[in-house]
């Protein structure tokens, strides 16, 4: 969780807790107990979302790494092929093996 998402989910946790305890003033003001826990509602959802973001994120950086490493192996094992076909047959022919080289 990024520094500001945890400080606004801590802020709002602060404010539904200030604002039932002094639900009787409040009351009077304008705010409703429905609106205190649709903000309590909205703030746990929250919360829930990004544990869940966070877990994809991890996730994907996972795939990423993996990916990557693959890429690594394929280009490797691409240059191993074209150096064996460079090697062994003439410049004109490069192409015929999907080496578009030039030199």
């Amino acid at each position: 969780m990024s520094k500001t998402y945890a400080e606004q989910l801590q802020k709002a946790q602060l404010l539904i807790a200030g604002l039932k305890k002094n639900l009787k003033l409040v009351k009077t003001r304008g705010i409703s107990l429905e609106q205190i826990e649709r903000l309590e509602r909205a703030a746990t959802q929250a919360a829930e979302m990004n544990r869940e973001v966070e877990a994809l994120r991890e996730e994907v950086s996972l795939k990423a790494g993996a990916a990557n490493k693959k890429l690594t192996e394929v280009k490797n094992d691409m240059q191993n092929c074209k150096t064996i076909v460079k090697r062994c047959f003439d410049q004109e022919r490069w192409i015929d093996f999907g080496v578009m080289d030039k030199r």
